[in-house]
């Protein structure tokens, strides 16, 4: 076999020489054709609130800031690396971030990950501890003031909790396009309405809207993530939510749920153990109140909201879970003007978003937008066909460069199979290529 020869520049071969006359050892200064290889800095890891990944993804860059600490060892690789083991799973995790935080006791994200351990635990003072302390040492380390909001509201702290969540507006950190979402969600609910939401970037930025700028102050905003814990059920129910369970009814509830499930290996319904239970329980006793609920597209309908989710009106951004006596040609002319008229759009024509990735948060929102307006153009063709080119227009200006290529494809072929009968996009239908395909 050839060997492969190792070129030495001029400059580097007379170093050498001089220091072998020195009597220095050169070996260290020879190249190895068998480096290993070279350890580049993985990109920062940044809350699910931001940027999204797979799991797969999350494991790949947790292996890959493992192997950067171990090169360059400090407690900013450390964090990176226990932040992207959390939400790949790795089971190595607590035990790591056991032991990082007594390696850096007073790294802001070791804390707050070490705060998330029991989240959600009534009277987790060691939680809010840690939180606490995270903000103390960097007041301006926002990751911790989500977690403190969620604290304050357990401690029936409202002052602290407003201040936590004015903090969060302050900080920017929540983008425009998130803020223009939940506002635009909001302005299109009934009076007193209850509004299910699902995940971090439909439910905080609501509570800063409804508690902290007064939008839609009427609106009670339930997460469906804090249903699961054992404290947040009668919390809403405090603050005047429709009674839909008591103390013991909820603790009974809670212990027959987990022995049902106890040694049985059914995966976690997105839900949460108990959570899409209680929401059915909500409906309910808001149906009997008079008192209209929402889910919000981001909800994901499982199994248990299946019914009431199939047999609700869809409503845009949301899906009215409840009967109502007002005509649903009424609600989707009162809705989609709004839609045309009062929505917020600065967000979408921000320079942030057009240039943001697909995995960022909150762009992967933005197919909502499509979503809630196709789902009713059969609808509209019936009760309030004028309104389908305005939403057109409103979706070709707004939402349709923001998609990812198979969404677009999509979300034309439903415009092309349920509009085309107007001129202006049959005409766009062609100029696009596109043949209605059944569905």
């Amino acid at each position: 076999m050839k060997r492969e020869s190792i070129r030495v520049p001029i400059a580097t071969l007379i170093v050498l020489v001089v220091l072998m006359v020195a009597g220095v050892s050169i070996i260290s200064f020879v190249p190895n054709a068998y480096a290993a290889k070279e350890i580049v800095r993985p990109e920062e890891i940044k809350s699910m609130r931001q940027v999204i990944y797979s799991d797969e993804t999350y494991t790949k860059l947790a292996k890959l800031w493992k192997e950067y600490f171990a090169a360059y060892p400090s407690e900013y690789a450390y964090a990176n690396w226990m932040y992207a083991a959390r939400y790949a799973g790795d089971k190595k995790y607590p035990d790591l971030l056991t032991k990082g935080l007594k390696k850096y006791p007073t790294n802001p994200t070791l804390l707050y990950l070490k705060a998330l351990e029991h989240h959600g635990t009534h009277g987790n003072m060691e939680g809010r501890k840690y939180l606490e302390q995270a903000i103390a040492l960097d007041p301006k380390y926002i990751d911790a003031w989500f977690g403190l909001v969620v604290q304050y509201m357990d401690a029936g702290d409202e002052q602290r909790l407003d201040l936590a969540l004015r903090h969060l507006l302050e900080s920017g950190i929540i983008t425009d396009e998130v803020m223009d979402y939940n506002y635009n969600m909001l302005i299109t609910l009934d009076e007193n309405a209850i509004l299910v939401t699902n995940g971090d970037n439909d439910t905080y930025p609501g509570w800063i809207l409804t508690r902290i700028l007064k939008v839609r102050p009427d609106v009670t905003i339930v997460n469906r993530s804090l249903l699961n814990t054992d404290w947040y059920p009668m919390y809403v129910v405090e603050r005047g939510l429709p009674r839909f369970i008591g103390k013991k009814e909820l603790d009974d509830l809670r212990n027959s749920i987990l022995h049902g499930t106890k040694g049985k290996n059914a995966s976690l319904s997105p839900g949460g153990p108990f959570g899409d239970t209680l929401i059915l329980k909500i409906i309910e006793s808001a149906r009997q109140a008079g008192r209209p609920v929402y889910l919000s597209k981001t909800v994901n309908v499982t199994g248990k909201l299946e019914d009431v989710a199939d047999k609700g009106r869809e409503l845009g951004l949301v899906t009215l879970v409840t009967p109502s006596q007002i005509l649903y040609a009424q609600q989707l002319r009162e809705v989609y003007g709004k839609w045309i008229e009062a929505f917020r759009t600065e967000g979408l024509e921000s320079w942030r978003l057009k240039y943001a990735p697909q995995t960022d948060a909150g762009r992967r929102l933005i197919p909502n937008y499509a979503a809630g307006i196709v789902a009713n153009l059969e609808n509209l063709k019936t009760n309030a066909p004028e309104l389908r080119i305005k939403l057109f227009r409103w979706y070709i200006e707004h939402v349709e460069k923001l998609l990812s290529e198979d969404f677009r494809y999509n979300f034309a072929q439903a415009w092309c199979c349920s509009a085309s009968d107007v001129k202006e996009i049959d005409a766009w239908r062609k100029e696009q290529g596109l043949e209605c395909k059944e569905r």
